[in-house]
């Protein structure tokens, strides 16, 4: 029996052409606005659920705006409320001032900032991949064991190992440099990313390291060519995601990082407040210089994120 198409019921021949009943209503291009509108307008839970994230977004867009509005703002503005408009002087004095405070400049700090999270971002995620890969296509005695291992120190807090991170830090001669911090992070990061990746990994063909098998590649150009370009979304998700959490980090510096000259943007926000009174321009003004990379690498990655967050979470 031949299929047919569910169009096909509706369509008839005329001497060999086939041809098709009028459609009931008339397509979207051609109805009158308000019938477009109308139409548009969502019902029942799915209004709810826009209601619910409509409101969600304006939780998290006010404070934003906020901020961003007493960046720009005299001190004397912004204590009668940043959300008075009236005669409101506009300068960017204080991105001037936090650029170059003196107690901690956040030129510099930003600069520190970078050194810790580049490296720790790019070696989490390729280690990441190479220990996920094991646990989402090879069978091994302990395999079970390791990933709970995993697992467990991904839900720890992060004052449960600093203790044991600060001593070996002092024996090892790597406490206050960057390399310590960065290798505080990477063991830091590999558990969540190892979970994530290995989820994501789960959704690859195993036909296609079959085929690349039967050509004679080895595991390292399987590795390299069809498991590293397959997981590209991932990866990105992850490097995203790592990025803003070391980028924001607070408490890790401030446990493993004392000279001056190394303080990172988180630590540096907090001196900007002053002893007897708290410039709110300054803070804001610093606060947004720190938060704008993460915010320009998510904008540029989005794409990527979102297919990377979405495959790993359905898998």
């Amino acid at each position: 029996m031949t299929g047919h198409s569910p169009d096909d019921h509706d369509a008839r021949t005329d001497g060999g052409t086939r041809t098709r009943d009028p459609p009931e209503t008339a397509p979207d291009d051609f109805q009158d606005t308000g019938t477009r509108l109308v139409s548009k307008i969502p019902t029942g839970a799915r209004a709810v659920r826009y209601a619910v994230a409509v409101g969600i977004a304006v939780l998290w867009v006010v404070p934003l705006l906020g901020l961003l509005m007493a960046s720009v703002r005299p001190l004397e503005q912004i204590i009668q409320g940043w959300w008075h408009i009236e005669g409101m002087t506009v300068t960017f004095q204080n991105y001037a001032e936090a650029w170059t405070f003196k107690s901690g400049p956040m030129r510099q700090a930003l600069f520190n900032t970078a050194i810790v999270t580049i490296p720790s971002v790019l070696a989490v995620t390729l280690l990441g991949t190479m220990v996920a890969y094991p646990f989402a296509r090879f069978d091994f005695p302990v395999k079970t064991g390791l990933f709970f291992l995993l697992i467990v120190v991904m839900a720890a807090p992060p004052e449960l190992v600093a203790m044991g991170n600060y001593n070996t830090l002092r024996a090892t001669g790597l406490f206050d440099t960057y390399m310590g911090l960065i290798l505080v992070h990477i063991g830091w990061g590999m558990g969540w990313v190892v979970m994530f990746l290995r989820n994501y990994l789960l959704g690859l063909p195993e036909e296609l390291e079959e085929a690349a098998r039967i050509d004679g590649a080895s595991r390292y150009q399987i590795f390299k060519s069809i498991v590293l370009p397959y997981s590209m979304p991932a990866l990105v998700s992850v490097a995203v995601i790592q990025f803003t959490w070391v980028w924001n980090s607070f408490f890790f510096p401030l446990v493993f990082m004392r000279s001056t000259d190394k303080k990172l943007a988180p630590q540096v926000l907090p001196l900007m407040k002053g002893r007897l009174q708290i410039d709110w321009g300054l803070v804001a003004a610093g606060s947004v210089l720190t938060m704008i990379v993460p915010i320009v690498l998510f904008l540029v990655l989005q794409k990527y994120y979102k297919r990377g967050m979405v495959a790993a979470v359905a898998d």
